[in-house]
């Protein structure tokens, strides 16, 4: 039988004990059940739960000699990953994927390497067990020697367009259950695909992905896969969403409750955008009645200048507003903020500041607790932000750790920068990420 390794790649070059934040590689776990629906027999082994380094890496591959490899990268780790591949001794298959892909492909068709590489845009569960039995239909748009490249867009017949149909077998993903904040088990799902906001600091905006639909699975697909989750885990007590578009609206909202009152011993955790809840403000002690414990939201920034150039939706008003609700209902909120946005000023970090401060202040006085994660502006391949540097200065900077704002126990992989584009020192930027930080930790 065929042998296929699938690699969540590194965040670090070398072997590190950092106990990191970890959410578990999903993406590879639908790659894994459909290869395994194939007839190969395929692992995942996930570098960053591991904390493998690049050159262990390498050598696994090399000692292990599978017929096939796959990995994903992004753009904080291309330099790791494209070690790894070129570092490739034995002859096998080579597939990379990941959100970057689109738009590194041209650097990725440079790679020195012998053996096939078939790069993967888009979503890969069905095309690359296809390309492994080789009964692809599918021609490559680009090729160049031995590296193929596939886009698996909405015209594709590989695209997952029913993702309700679409199934998970968490074996492959190991001891995924992690232990959140609050001590309980956990466990991630997704429960859509694609995006319906367009900022502009992000690979999934939906300028940067036109040719992809968005896709949301039906209320019974979900049930079905917690009750599943609760038959191999009987001991979990937390689900938490990863995606933005589980409350994405009023009806979303019952339908979250109506799920989640199938499962009493259960609380759980989910991403929402403050337009979801805005217009639905009434419907946040619905959320607390159905057991929702934490909600999470992309605030980013407290400037309307910078939320205007970023493509923000919902004003710092709104925000406030919607994590005034959330927090009186007894619902704790996470909040994240990025610093360091191009042309972004010491006015632009204080309003930003201003805001998160704000609403520290609002929970100390209701049921519900506020926390922060707080992150510098990272230029990733293909958005907005990064084109627009690149055509104002012709480089992006090298990536780099900011040890300055590494204080903070299981963040290291968040820490990484590309260079300082706002219009102040590294010294006052990193200040503010580091006192916004730090909000978290004040007395509740």
């Amino acid at each position: 039988m065929k042998k296929f390794i699938l690699f969540n790649s590194p965040i670090f070059w070398d072997t590190t004990k950092e106990k990191e934040q970890y959410l578990s590689p999903l993406g590879l776990g639908y790659i894994a059940t459909y290869l395994e629906k194939a007839g190969i027999d395929v692992t995942i082994v996930d570098c960053v739960k591991e904390r493998k380094s690049v050159t262990d890496i390498a050598n696994f591959i090399n000692k292990m000699h599978p017929d096939y490899i796959g990995i994903n990268i992004f753009t904080q780790n291309y330099e790791m990953v494209k070690f790894i591949i070129e570092s490739i001794e034995i002859a096998c298959d080579c597939f990379i994927g990941g959100q970057a892909v689109k738009s590194i492909y041209f650097d990725i068709l440079q790679w020195d390497t012998q053996n096939r590489l078939n790069i993967i845009i888009g979503e890969g569960e069905f095309i690359i067990p296809a390309l492994v039995l080789g009964l692809c239909n599918q021609i490559p748009e680009e090729q160049k020697n031995q590296k193929f490249v596939y886009r698996v867009n909405k015209d594709s017949e590989y695209f997952p367009e029913d993702i309700s149909n679409v199934f998970l077998d968490r074996r492959y993903l190991g001891n995924e259950i992690v232990d959140n904040h609050y001590g309980e088990k956990e466990i991630a799902i997704i429960t859509s695909r694609g995006c319906a906001f367009d900022c502009a600091f992000c690979g999934g905006a939906r300028s940067l992905n036109k040719d992809v639909t968005t896709r949301i699975r039906t209320e019974e697909s979900v049930i079905m896969e917690i009750k599943e989750i609760l038959s191999t885990y009987p001991d979990i007590q937390s689900i938490r969403i990863l995606d933005d578009l589980f409350l994405r609206n009023g009806k979303s909202i019952d339908m979250a409750n109506n799920i989640f009152s199938k499962f009493p011993q259960l609380s759980w955790r989910g991403m929402v955008h403050v337009l979801s809840l805005i217009g639905n403000i009434e419907k946040v002690k619905d959320l607390h009645n159905g057991r929702c414990r934490e909600l999470f939201i992309g605030i980013e920034s407290g400037s309307e200048r910078m939320r205007k150039k970023i493509n923000k939706l919902g004003s710092s008003d709104d925000v406030i507003t919607v994590s005034k609700e959330i927090l009186e209902n007894g619902i704790d909120l996470k909040g994240y903020f990025i610093y360091g946005f191009p042309e972004e000023t010491k006015e632009d970090f204080q309003k930003t500041y201003e805001l998160a401060s704000k609403i520290k202040e609002i929970s100390l006085k209701t049921p519900g607790t506020f926390r922060t994660s707080v992150f510098q502006f990272r230029p990733y391949h293909g958005t907005q932000l990064y084109n627009e540097i690149v055509k104002s200065t012709g480089i992006i900077h090298g990536c780099e750790f900011n040890k300055s704002i590494s204080q903070f126990e299981g963040r290291s992989q968040f820490n990484f920068e590309f260079g300082n584009y706002s219009a102040e020192i590294d010294e006052m930027l990193n200040e503010y990420i580091i006192k916004t930080q730090k909000l978290t930790e004040e007395e509740q």
